[in-house]
């Protein structure tokens, strides 16, 4: 049983609403100028998301895993892996190692404050190559390895299996045959497109020959499927700002109606 176990005490029941509330309304003010509130709300929501990272962390990971096995004597034990304590205990300090690295070059970057530990903190700023390189790598390799193995494989051998259904509906066939073209089409402007660059790196030129022109019509058709792609994808971006913002709206015009705070706001805006 813990002090949060039953319910709170009445003073704190609409704490929630009020803090909602009142950050709303920082947020807002940026329809005005930009201002220090709507930065100081910004600074609480990382900040917050941060602290509740960290408590998620410690007590999910580090306490139970870690330092409570340490502190009450007892062997490390890895899930679903049978290895010796020596290893284990290394699993799980060698993480940790490398995040207090990271997060020393992180808080160092922060205060660029030149100061007597100059060799230190260069030797901090270096090691931390290393946990950048995990997390780099790894992310790269899993992103990779699941687009071939969910994606591009699958498809491919379910597309190798089927072969050209020419039984199939003229429908059919001619989704398949605008799915093939755009694709490709696509493949080919982010090889030979000549328009501007992709990613910072100058893409290579198209070659010589009579099919040149076809290369720069399929080039075309994948620059304009790029540019249709990127306008829904900004257009689902923007459909889920709204939404939010509906949504504090419907917050401030019926949700705060039911609460005590719309009575104490009235009553100090001297309302009856």
């Amino acid at each position: 049983m813990t002090p949060f176990s039953g319910p709170l005490p009445a003073v704190w029941e609409h704490t929630g609403v009020v803090a909602g509330f009142v950050l709303s309304l920082m947020i807002f003010s940026f329809i005005l100028r930009d201002n220090w509130l709507v930065r100081l709300a910004q600074y609480l929501l990382v900040g917050l998301s941060l602290g509740y990272a960290a408590v998620i962390a410690w007590h999910g990971v580090l306490w139970p895993r870690l330092f409570q096995p340490l502190l009450a004597g007892s062997q490390l034990q890895v899930p679903s892996l049978s290895l010796p304590e020596s290893t284990a205990l290394w699993l799980y300090w060698l993480p940790l190692v490398l995040g207090l690295i990271l997060w020393a070059a992180g808080v160092d970057s922060l205060c660029n404050a030149a100061g007597r530990f100059g060799r230190l903190r260069g030797i901090i700023r270096l090691l931390a190559i290393l946990p950048l390189g995990l997390i780099v790598g790894v992310g790269v390799g899993v992103t990779v390895a699941g687009a071939i193995q969910g994606t591009l494989w699958p498809q491919f051998l379910r597309a190798a299996a089927l072969g050209l259904p020419l039984e199939e509906s003229l429908g059919g066939l001619l989704l398949g045959m605008l799915t093939i073209l755009i694709t490709t089409g696509a493949l080919v402007h982010l090889h030979w497109g000549t328009d501007d660059a992709v990613g910072g790196v100058e893409s290579a030129a198209p070659p010589t020959g009579p099919h040149r022109t076809i290369i720069a019509a399929w080039s075309w058709i994948g620059q304009r499927s790029l540019w249709l792609a990127a306008g829904f994808l900004f257009a689902q971006l923007f459909t889920s700002r709204v939404t939010l913002l509906i949504a504090r709206l419907n917050y401030f015009v019926f949700d705060l109606r039911s609460t005590d705070v719309w009575i104490w706001l009235r009553a100090l805006l001297g309302g009856s």
